[in-house]
């Protein structure tokens, strides 16, 4: 049986990471050179399985796509839902979603079909809203299935079950795909909320890498990366997730200081990519984080305001924006606003290269 300690670091962890709808240097896998571009209908979601992608439980998974000829842009949506590291989280709590039972094509119909969710209407997946910034995108869902908030490159026995800790590989081997795809894609935004968000920041890199010469933008939704400062001490969480997800495969190269501060991964971002735009979205009292991070919401805010004053500030290319108050997931809430400003016409602002995109705070 798990030890009290670890019981009540499942339970903080039940939370972390969670949907914000009602359900539920590193190494990378390329494609042979012989996998043709992906086809579907036009307009209209469809899933599209691939043999070497994996789900925690050693299932195969795959991507979402809605294609459109409108434009050559790409927007590419990693899912959130939860994260485990060991046999307590991962299978005991069952803490991260779709680690145990896969996702396929049954799962994904579920979410296309989500009026709260990928059907959400005048939300960021709808072409027919005309203040949608990316209606003439094609769109990319990631499923989130490996809890390891899309970062993870290990595959390891938690208390005798084969764990696959893969989220990192299979973005590489869906980028290898998309990128015959989109041969002429002349725009990619990444984005991602909560694990999904951190796994935006964390795949930023490789997704640039894989689109050589395009200019790749990043959104990360409520996956704000915390300084030491505010972090418990020692932090023996974060060394077990590091060490069962293999982080140290995933960082960023040239991102040295990673290794023993995860927050150096923004100062990186923004010199590695100057050309392109950054994004955090945060509530300044996440309900989530803390108990994922084992701090207070105070300490959690604080946090948030030296990491946005430490490396967003001072950039030419990262804002953030901020929503008072306790709440978690900024993406599928639109029309949420701070001082006048609603999170769409923040992502706007920031798609459309308006010179006015700053960092908005209550």
């Amino acid at each position: 049986m798990p030890t009290l300690a670890a019981a009540r670091t499942a339970l903080a962890a039940i939370v972390a990471l969670a949907s914000a709808s009602a359900h539920g240097g590193g190494d990378r896998i390329f494609w042979n050179g012989f996998e043709p571009p992906i086809t579907a209908p036009p307009e209209t979601w469809t899933w599209v399985p691939f043999d070497d992608a994996y789900c925690g439980n050693g299932t195969k998974t795959g991507i979402g796509v809605n294609l459109t000829s409108a434009s050559s842009r790409l927007l590419i949506y990693l899912q959130e839902g939860g994260a485990c590291w060991d046999y307590a989280t991962c299978y005991f709590f069952q803490l991260a979603d779709n680690f145990t039972s896969g996702y396929g094509a049954t799962q994904f119909a579920a979410d296309a079909g989500d009026t709260t969710y990928l059907a959400q209407a005048g939300g960021f997946f709808d072409r027919s809203a005309a203040a949608n910034p990316f209606k003439d995108f094609s769109y990319v869902f990631v499923p989130y299935c490996t809890g390891d908030t899309h970062s993870g490159s290990n595959v390891i026995s938690l208390g005798g079950k084969t764990s696959y800790f893969v989220g990192f590989r299979n973005m590489a081997a869906y980028l290898e795909r998309l990128a015959v795809t989109f041969p002429g894609a002349d725009r990619i935004v990444l984005a991602g909320s909560s694990a999904g968000g951190f796994g935006a920041t964390l795949n930023w890199w490789q997704t640039a890498q894989a689109f050589p010469g395009v200019r790749v933008d990043m959104i990360d939704d409520s996956g704000a990366i915390m300084p030491n400062d505010v972090l418990p001490s020692p932090n023996t969480e974060q060394d077990a997730q590091r060490a069962a997800w293999n982080l140290a495969a995933t960082t960023p190269p040239g991102c040295t200081d990673c290794a023993t501060a995860f927050d150096a991964i923004y100062s990186f971002d923004s010199s590695a990519f100057p050309n392109s735009r950054g994004a955090l979205l945060s509530y300044q009292q996440d309900s989530v984080l803390p108990l994922f991070y084992g701090i207070s919401t105070q300490k959690f805010t604080q946090g948030l305001t030296e990491t946005e004053t430490q490396f967003f500030d001072p950039s030419a290319n990262l804002r953030y924006f901020n929503v008072s108050g306790s709440g978690h997931v900024l993406w599928f809430s639109p029309t949420l606003s701070t001082k006048g400003t609603t999170v769409l016409q923040f992502i706007t602002l920031m798609v459309t290269d308006d010179p006015g995109w700053g960092s908005i705070t209550p």
